[in-house]
């Protein structure tokens, strides 16, 4: 029987601002891919959005478009009472997310046939709440995969009303999917699903993990670079050519932890007199009072750079940067960061070294040999680290690099996302 594969999303289809977008992207990619390989159909079902705004990615749209038209299936937008203005205005409200939701339905009882073996991939948590209208379905041939890639519990986000209310529907809903012999939640790594077990009382099998990955053909051009100081300026950088540099990114959340890393340099800046801290956080989370709150932070810090832009070729071109000294993944409520990978495949051939958080996701992407662990909570901890890895000796650097080149190989998503399927179809 042939598999029809249906992924709901938001970001990574039409848009692309955030890791859900990413996980969307890599979706799209693998099953591009999967798709000469296997027999599939395969729909997207997304949150539609105004091909006229800011937020629309015409090689993301481009991308998901090619897919369906070569697979034989369906491009759906989804119901988006905000008319796909601004991607923070899609998902402020719990009524959006039950909108998008019964659109989902609509469009699954006109899309889906009994004659296939249909598979629904809910992609990040306002899809938990498909569950509350998952018998209004009127094929029942299918299974479905709930991904949640943060939970109220675990990402300490927004007010204590709303947040409290955020938590009680996913325990309703993870009640719902539990009771449903053909769905299951599926955790993205296995420190995650630590979380969710501690908190909402989830079991995790074997085959119940989507480890995160890469799609590693896309970054192939930067990997075979390495620049200066001086190649920064296009991006209005400006560092003296011996500067060395400690690096972090990823959008700006309470949930990355960049708070806690500037706290951690304004105590420290005037010891590392040869170093700068650039921190790269594209403003595109609603989460306005704690960008300002990092900026006010730094604000008389110097050797302090804080970029509001989410051009990717940035953090790639300072990872590539010879005197790019530490990359710091100082997350506190991230899953699976993919910056943890982003910087494990980046160092190859490069001298720094990975300051991760060893309170999350990240520590899915490095063994203990590969990567300094801190807990970003505590600051004089967290400072003391960053000196220590600035202080790492050449041997010492070396052996991480090589680690880490052995390693790498198991975040290539195509043959995660294989594995998945065979596993679980």
């Amino acid at each position: 029987m042939r598999k029809h594969i249906i992924i709901a999303t938001y970001d990574g289809i039409g848009t692309h601002y955030s890791g859900v977008g990413t996980i969307a992207k890599n979706l799209v990619f693998a099953l591009t891919k999967l798709s000469d390989k296997y027999d599939l159909r395969v729909s997207i079902a997304y949150i539609n959005v105004n091909k006229q705004s800011k937020v629309f990615n015409e090689q993301c749209f481009e991308d998901s478009s090619n897919l369906v038209n070569k697979t034989g299936g369906a491009l759906v937008p989804l119901c988006n009472s905000s008319k796909g203005e601004s991607e923070w205005d899609m998902w402020r409200s719990f009524e959006e997310w039950d909108f998008a939701n019964v659109s989902l339905v609509t469009s699954l009882n006109l899309l889906l046939n009994n004659d296939e073996e249909n598979i629904l991939i809910l992609n990040d948590t306002p899809f938990l709440m498909f569950a509350k209208f998952r018998e209004l379905l009127n094929v029942k041939n299918i299974k479905l995969f709930y991904f949640p890639l943060s939970t109220g519990i675990n990402h300490n986000f927004g007010p204590d009303r709303w947040r409290n209310k955020r938590i009680k529907l996913e325990k309703d809903c993870f009640d719902l999917i539990s009771s449903d012999t053909n769905s299951k939640v599926i955790a993205l790594g296995k420190c995650f699903a630590n979380r969710m077990h501690q908190d909402y009382d989830l079991n995790f099998t074997e085959n119940d993990y989507l480890q995160n990955g890469l799609c590693f053909e896309k970054y192939q051009d930067y990997l075979n670079i390495k620049v200066d100081n001086n190649e920064l300026e296009k991006f209005s950088i400006k560092i003296e050519p011996d500067k060395k540099i400690i690096f972090a990114w990823g959008r700006c959340s309470i949930a990355k932890g960049f708070r806690e890393l500037a706290m951690a340099w304004s105590k420290i800046y005037s010891q590392l007199p040869n170093h700068y801290l650039i921190i790269q956080m594209p403003n595109n989370s609603g989460e306005m009072d704690y960008f300002l709150h990092i900026k006010d932070i730094l604000s008389n810090i110097p050797q302090s750079i804080v970029l509001d832009d989410f051009n990717p070729d940035i953090w790639k071109t300072i990872l590539r940067t010879k005197n790019t000294d530490v990359v710091c993944i100082p997350s506190l409520m991230d899953p699976f960061p993919h910056t943890s990978i982003e910087a494990k495949l980046f160092s190859k051939d490069t001298n720094y070294i990975t300051l991760i958080s060893n309170t999350d996701g990240a520590i899915d992407a490095f063994g203990d040999d590969e990567a300094i662990y801190a807990d970003p909570r505590d600051i004089d901890h967290f400072s003391s680290k960053i000196i220590e890895t600035v202080n790492m000796n050449e041997v010492q650097r070396k052996n991480m690099a090589t680690k880490n080149a052995t390693t790498i190989s198991k975040f290539d998503f195509v043959n995660i996302f294989e594995n998945f399927l065979i596993n679980n179809l």
